[in-house]
């Protein structure tokens, strides 16, 4: 199994530290993860209606994709707007939107998408000027969630509405380990998350920052066949670059893991969280 592709270990003595990591990865991202999260975002228009089914979008509405990464979402976004409507994609990694750029063109859709480079968590856009906002698993690496959760109110006309998902690390499974050690795994790799729980936090910051009618659904994605084994294989990568797991252990749970799925008996579930909220009226 091929160790992830990520950024060499931060010195917490020396700018971009480990306390600003959850970040940092994301503003500065090297060629090999580029290109890796560039198979992993791809999205035909099948999986677009599957993935995107909870966040509503109508016709004619204007969206914004707030962390869009390469762009494969936004483009989703704009079809499922129609020619009518209007996407404004936001991110913070400038080879991102460089790329979101290239596959809005692609798409056939360039017209109805608007890339933005954001260098911090600030949106480019007036006040009431979107009807809807998605964030897609990006809650979970901004400094202040209450702070990003308030800007993107900002931006909501009233009646407005505002769909994350995200994750909570506190409830995966992933058998052949133990509870102790699924716990242990995502402790270790903590430092590239700044809330690795924010799913269950979602629903009290979304009321905090002015939303009303927040509803909360979880879905969750099953594997019993490995196709999520690299997101296992990150969480090691990240624990081992922060010295926060020794190599040797990371070797035992490697092997317990790959021998039971080659015997057909290992499990993993990873939530996501779906939370949506209105700007009220008024």
């Amino acid at each position: 199994m091929l160790r992830p592709m990520a950024p060499p270990p931060p010195n917490a003595n020396e700018p971009g530290s480990l306390e600003t990591y959850y970040k940092d990865h994301w503003v500065d991202i090297e060629p090999e993860r580029l290109a890796r999260y560039d198979r992993m975002f791809q999205l035909d228009d099948r999986r677009g209606d599957i993935i995107l089914a909870p966040v509503g979008v109508q016709e004619g509405e204007t969206v914004v994709d707030f962390g869009c990464g390469p762009g494969f979402v936004a483009a989703q976004l704009a079809r499922l707007t129609g020619p009518t409507g209007h996407v404004h994609a936001v991110d913070v990694n400038e080879a991102f939107v460089a790329r979101a750029r290239d596959v809005a063109v692609a798409s056939g859709r360039g017209g109805q998408i608007t890339i933005h480079h954001a260098t911090d968590e600030r949106v480019p856009l007036a006040d009431a000027s979107a009807d809807r906002v998605y964030a897609k698993n990006v809650l979970e690496y901004v400094p202040d969630a209450g702070a990003v959760l308030a800007e993107l109110h900002r931006v909501l006309r009233p009646g407005g509405r505002m769909v994350a998902s995200d994750s909570d690390f506190g409830f995966v499974v992933i058998e052949p380990l133990s509870p102790a050690e699924v716990a242990e795994l995502f402790t270790a790799a903590a430092p590239a998350f700044k809330e690795p729980h924010i799913g269950r936090k979602l629903r009290t910051a979304y009321r905090r920052a002015g939303f009303d009618q927040v509803e909360v659904k979880v879905t969750a994605a099953t594997d019993t066949t490995g196709f999520m084994r690299s997101v296992i294989e990150n969480m090691l990568g990240y624990g081992l670059q922060f010295d926060r797991i020794t190599e040797a252990r990371a070797n035992e749970l490697r092997h317990r893991i790959d021998a039971a799925i080659e015997a057909g008996e290992y499990l993993m579930v990873l939530p996501q969280w779906w939370v949506t909220g209105v700007k009220p009226e008024g």
